[in-house]
């Protein structure tokens, strides 16, 4: 066996491993979640999650795949952590918001997977494990968290439907530099830019504060929009820089 098919199938298995782990979690939680359900949670609710793991594993696959020898640290195993909570998240994404005891859930679990971005980084630093393979795996998970978040908030009707940019536009980015890349046009480097990490943060805040109860869909519909702008032009003037515009 050579190097190169020895490596595709070290990544293969770290794949399912981490696949399959990331599951386990799911499912547990998922259980926790149904012991404590006041009736039966309609069958979309499970599918919403299937899909939600789906999903999870696709995106974590390329990173995982492409990295074989890179070690999964405690900080890359929490950063998988979050995965586990969006595919539960994405339970409700079929049935919506839901009432009694579980209606603070979504916002509970939008709120874990997007409060652990700022825990996996800080125990990358103080252990001295910062790796390629976790500033990956923490890109995407950011990237699929607003994406879950997005189509919840616009889909629930708790924001405007243009705001649903702001969840696809990361994904809209990568398709716009393969389409370049295919076409032999030029790439340049992504600048660097802290307010890009600052807007992420603000459109995760955005979506977290139109999944709660309080203070209503009107206060959220005003926060969606003032963070949709920047983020927005944000977005437009790294893709000018990326072309080769600017």
């Amino acid at each position: 066996m050579g190097k190169q098919t020895a490596d595709r199938w070290g990544g293969w298995q770290r794949w399912s491993a981490t696949t399959l782990w990331i599951g386990l979690l799911v499912a547990t939680a998922v259980g926790l979640l149904i012991a404590g359900w006041e009736t039966a949670p309609a069958p979309r609710f499970l599918v919403g999650v299937g899909g939600g793991l789906l999903a999870v594993s696709v995106v974590i696959g390329r990173p995982i795949s492409r990295a074989p020898d890179q070690p999964v640290t405690l900080a890359t195993t929490v950063t998988l952590s979050r995965g586990a909570a969006l595919a539960v998240f994405a339970g409700f994404l079929p049935v919506g918001l839901p009432s009694g005891r579980f209606v603070w859930f979504p916002a509970a679990l939008f709120a874990l997977a997007a409060g652990l971005d700022a825990i996996d980084g800080r125990i990358a630093r103080r252990m001295d494990a910062v790796s390629e393979l976790g500033g990956r795996l923490d890109t995407e998970m950011d990237g699929l968290t607003v994406l879950f978040g997005t189509v919840f908030v616009v889909t629930a009707d708790l924001v405007p439907a243009v705001f649903l940019l702001v969840g696809v536009a990361r994904y809209l980015f990568v398709a716009g530099i393969w389409l370049r890349k295919r076409r032999g046009l030029p790439v340049e480097p992504l600048p660097p830019s802290q307010l890009r990490r600052l807007l992420g943060g603000l459109a995760m805040g955005a979506i977290w504060l139109a999944l709660l109860p309080v203070p209503g869909a009107t206060a959220s519909r005003l926060v969606a929009l003032a963070v949709f702008v920047p983020f927005v032009l944000n977005f437009s003037r790294d893709w000018l820089a990326v072309s080769g515009r600017r």
